[in-house]
């Protein structure tokens, strides 16, 4: 699988539109003197950014001081995109479509064009730069005594990068005399990030390790290298700044009424917590199961696992019981950090929600908000939330699978070595185990050669019928790297010293089970389970190929009446066609997975009044960049006639979702229907 097929898959466009880079490319090259009337000066200011050594796009910077009273002064300095993307341009437009950047390994496909990430919003050392500072007093003990909030001109002193503070600070001597002139002001902000982070912690803030993977690409493309992402002493200073920036700006807008794109976590499922309350236990970890499930609760468990050898895998299993956050316009906490109110307000270089909460706030500091202009930002909260959301889940899929690709690949010439792994995942036909590198294989059942295994009904082991030898969640097992398929991004691992398995071999020659030696009652029992095994699979994939069939039908019938209205307005050429196209396919799975995925998921929140909301907002979007990329007018009558159509197949893919079957011609005939009334009646909702 290819780069260009992942984007593909998952609506990532890697050029923006003609009219985003018409408008980028008349952009300022420096900051005017215009441009900085009204702001606060900070250029003299000690101000500095600390990214990862690649980093081009440094949205970020910070200030410290103590002051008189013992406190400490933090200052977030955040670049001001919205001074220069302005709501309803191109580029906005473009931005709200793609919803994030995307890192893929050395390939980056950013939210904003270049001359904005790279150049005229990046806080680059020594150049004057537009900010949004928030300067916050904090008490030795780690209590918010007050914090200002201005629009600001900075100048970054230096670049620093993640690496080179944390030698500083762990004592590199040259290092240390190289930034001499910053070595207070470091140790300072490591000191105020250890009270952050034991207030945050005491707070309940769950502290998960997660094992990202730092993946090296040689020249050619060809993965060099696969190892466990290091963090450092820097990453933790950065983190519980930003932290603390966006728990402020969050509260600050919670507490004037104002609108804002919150970032949310709620508590997990009942179920999986109670099924952590079954499978902990096994595993040696007293863990009770309760309705009122608190994140300290899991903090809990996590420290008294510290020392275990399975801390990594209880780790894991606690990891994958959370709900993932997301975005929305209401308040509701975040579970993990602990937090009453969060939302997302440094990075708007690379996140959409914090372009939102930019302007917001922004307005508000030049005067109290009107009910219009309130009404306003609640509509676009709303669209932001759901449209990020989406995409974020399409970005981190779509980087998870070009690693796997990557990891596959490194693998290819390793079939035949031995390594140390450690089981992860437990299923009914074998499991999964990690190496040290993150690098993650599977062990099939059928070639655990000495006995016939199933799953256990704890669910946390496969158990052998005949030995009981069992394979357990968190074990550590020696394996040899059987077989890789870079193109399928999979890699097989079989258990050293279980016998010969020849690679990918499914069956035996006969066509049955490879194993020898198998009684009545152990055949009977393999039987029983692959008959259950197969019907669970098949009810699973035909739900699953109903409701792809349903979203894929949704989908070419909005894209259908779109394009025919717009070839009405604009004759494409052969190029234009193609990008209109994928704008619009884009745009329809965008207001599509919502709605796919809650009813997929077993989720019955699924709230079709902000979908729509969401779904209207993407539609006039995506018009206005083509209309804008390709100069034609698409008038408000179309537009008004596209949104009743969206908005109408948009409710009936909702209800189709729920049906049991799915015929082509008669649901193709269905949207046909919901045309024609609206072009008979003059629909609108």
């Amino acid at each position: 699988m290819t780069l260009i097929d992942i984007l593909a898959n998952f609506h990532i466009m890697p050029q923006f539109p003609p009219g985003a880079m018409r408008q980028a490319e008349k952009m300022p090259k420096t900051v005017s003197e215009r441009d900085k009337s009204g702001r606060r000066d900070l250029s003299d200011k000690l101000i500095i950014t600390i990214d990862g050594d690649d980093a081009k796009d440094f949205d970020d910077a910070i200030s410290i001081e103590k002051l008189e009273n013992k406190n400490f002064l933090l200052g977030v300095h955040i670049a001001d995109v919205t001074h220069y993307v302005i709501e309803n341009s191109p580029i906005d437009r473009a931005a709200f479509a793609r919803g994030t950047s995307v890192y893929l390994i050395d390939t980056v496909v950013p939210m904003l064009p270049f001359e904005l990430s790279n150049e005229l919003c990046s806080l680059k050392p020594n150049t004057e730069r537009l900010a949004v500072s928030v300067f916050m007093e904090i008490t030795p003990s780690g209590k918010m005594e007050s914090y200002e909030i201005c629009e600001s001109v900075i100048v970054s002193k230096a670049r620093m990068t993640y690496s080179n503070v944390t030698e500083i600070l762990e004592g590199d001597e040259k290092l240390c005399e190289k930034y001499l002139e910053l070595l207070p002001m470091l140790k300072m902000m490591n000191s105020l990030a250890k009270i952050l982070k034991k207030k945050r912690v005491a707070g309940g803030s769950v502290e998960f390790e997660t094992h990202e993977s730092k993946i090296t690409l040689d020249k050619a493309g060809k993965p060099a290298s696969v190892e466990r992402y290091p963090i450092t002493i820097s990453n933790g200073i950065i983190e519980e700044f930003m932290l603390v920036c966006n728990v402020t700006v969050a509260k600050h807008l919670t507490k004037f009424g104002l609108p804002c794109v919150y970032r949310v976590h709620e508590k997990p499922d009942l179920l999986k917590v109670r099924r952590l309350g079954e499978i902990l236990p096994l595993l040696g970890v007293d863990f009770t199961f309760s309705y009122d499930v608190r994140s300290k609760d899991f903090q809990d468990v996590l420290k008294t696992v510290e020392e275990d050898e399975k801390a990594e895998v209880i780790n894991y299993l606690l990891l994958r019981s959370m709900a993932k956050a997301k975005y929305s316009e209401t308040n509701l906490g975040h579970f993990g950090l602990g937090f009453d109110c969060y939302c997302h307000f440094t990075s708007p270089i690379r996140r959409y929600p914090d372009v939102v909460v930019h302007r917001i706030l922004k307005e508000s500091l030049k005067g109290e908000l009107s009910t219009k202009r309130k009404e306003h930002f609640k509509e676009i909260s709303v669209s932001a939330s759901v449209t990020s959301s989406t995409t974020e889940i399409n970005a981190a899929e779509a980087e998870l699978r070009w690693k796997s690709v990557k990891k596959a690949e490194f693998m290819a010439d390793k079939v035949g070595e031995k390594y140390d792994a450690i089981i992860t995942h437990v299923t009914n036909s074998g499991f999964f185990a990690e190496l040290p590198n993150t690098v993650e294989g599977f062990v099939a059942a059928r070639t655990l050669m000495d006995d016939v295994y199933v799953l256990a009904e704890n669910g946390v082991a496969l158990m052998g019928l005949r030995t009981k030898r069992s394979f357990c969640i968190g074990d550590k097992i020696k394996i040899k790297v059987a077989a890789v398929d870079a193109e399928r991004q999979f890699v097989d691992f079989e258990v050293e010293g279980m016998g010969i398995y020849r690679a990918m071999q499914r069956k035996s020659a006969r066509g049955g089970n490879s194993k020898k030696n198998i009684g009545k009652k152990e055949k009977r029992i393999l039987k029983e389970i692959s008959i259950e095994q197969r019907e669970e699979k098949n009810e699973r994939s035909e739900a699953r190929r109903k409701a792809d069939t349903e979203k894929q039908l949704f989908e070419n019938a909005l894209v259908s009446v779109a394009f025919d209205e717009l070839q009405n307005l604009y004759k494409f050429k052969r190029a234009e066609k193609g990008m209109a196209g994928v704008m619009l396919f884009d745009m329809a799975s965008n207001i599509s997975q919502p709605i796919f995925k809650s009813f997929f998921d077993g989720d019955s929140r699924c709230d079709s009044e902000r979908l729509v909301i969401s779904a209207k907002r993407s539609l006039k979007n995506t018009l206005s960049m083509i209309g804008e990329s390709f100069a034609f007018d698409i008038g408000k009558g179309v537009e008004e006639k596209l949104i009743s159509y969206a908005t109408l197949a948009l409710l009936h893919f909702e209800k189709c979702l729920r049906r049991k079957d799915v015929h082509y011609g008669k649901r193709e005939n269905e949207y046909l229907e919901i045309l024609r009334k609206i072009q008979k009646k003059g629909d609108k909702i």
